[in-house]
């Protein structure tokens, strides 16, 4: 007999099952920094740091994916040395049923080695995954008196757990220098680095495997009032990867001591290695004094634009800066008497 509990399972996963446990991401990654790599914790100029990304995908799909994220990160000098704390809480919901809850704290190390910048972060955390049965119905509930399923019946299903939950820890490195017009930025981080278990199955259980993630960035100071900014993140795991690539074109607007006051806008791409483009995205935001906004629109070119008609995911992106208390260093000029 075909086990109608395994086949409804996976049709739940769907997304998941093909993508191998991929894990929530964002257009704008770069406005995401503690969801892409741990070592951006603390990596700012200021005292603290708050942010926030919303990301509603495939709305024609009954609102297939759903994602929230926020949080914050703030730099500590003790004996001259800086250290970095932050939190990221996500909350992600697709399929209309599964919703999955991150809680991740983190710390980052940065210093200074013939030139360039270097950040090294940890960030261990907990994850609960939920999935609403009674959204399904079971063959012990097809009611043959109305000839359909009906969900009120009871499923008689009790090997199945409707939410566990798990330890996750990810950790990441991170490098940058500025060389005269042009500041390139490179990372690479590790997620799920224990490998945890996880199944809605009492007598089975599936190792989520570790994800690696390349990340970049190269900001080119073209003119005074120009500035191009490139990014590109690579994830893989097992046989499962995602490519996007972009570039952002700011106009400054007025310099300020704290950032520029700014516009941007650009394109980018998401893809994959031996698979078919996905979509193409337009961005656009703004800088304001301590404030960024972002917005992104995915536009789907795969084989999904039947159903979708070409629309995808629509996103926005939050950061707020703190000035800094910490005085640079000066060098002040001495007479010789």
């Amino acid at each position: 007999m075909i086990n109608l509990k395994r086949i409804i399972v996976c049709v739940a996963f769907m997304p998941f099952c093909i993508l191998k446990a991929q894990d929530v991401h964002f257009s704008q990654f770069y406005l995401s920094p503690l969801s892409l790599n741990p070592a951006n914790t603390g990596n700012f100029k200021g005292d603290f740091r708050f942010f926030g990304n919303y990301r509603s995908q495939w709305k024609e799909l009954n609102n297939a994916y759903n994602t929230f994220s926020a949080g914050g990160d703030f730099n500590i000098f003790p004996g001259n040395v800086n250290l970095s704390g932050g939190l990221i809480a996500i909350s992600d919901k697709s399929g209309g049923n599964l919703n999955v809850t991150k809680i991740l704290p983190s710390a980052a190390w940065h210093f200074r080695l013939g030139g360039y910048k270097l950040h090294a972060g940890v960030q261990p955390g907990y994850v609960i995954k939920t999935l609403d049965f009674y959204s399904h119905t079971f063959q012990n509930q097809f009611n043959w008196n109305v000839g359909s399923f009906d969900n009120s019946l009871p499923n008689n299903e009790s090997n199945v757990v409707q939410q566990f939950s798990y330890f996750d820890l990810n950790s990441g490195i991170q490098a940058n220098r500025r060389f005269g017009k042009i500041e390139p930025e490179i990372g690479f981080a590790l997620f799920h680095i224990n490998t945890p278990k996880e199944s809605f199955l009492n007598n089975q259980f599936n190792k989520l495997p570790m994800r690696s993630a390349i990340n970049a960035a190269l900001s080119f100071y073209l003119k005074e009032k120009i500035i191009l900014k490139a990014y590109t993140l690579y994830g893989f795991t097992t046989k499962a990867s995602d490519w996007v690539s972009g570039t952002n074109v700011e106009y400054v607007l007025s310099q300020q001591a704290f950032g520029n006051n700014s516009l941007f806008a650009g394109l980018m791409w998401r893809s994959g290695i031996n698979r078919n483009a996905d979509a193409g995205i337009a961005t656009v935001g703004f800088n304001y004094n301590r404030y960024t906004l972002g917005f992104s629109y995915d536009i789907t070119i795969s084989k999904l634009q039947t159903a979708v008609d070409n629309r995808g995911a629509f996103e926005i992106a939050f950061i707020y800066r703190s000035k800094s208390s910490r005085l640079n260093e000066k060098v002040l000029p001495c007479e010789r008497y």
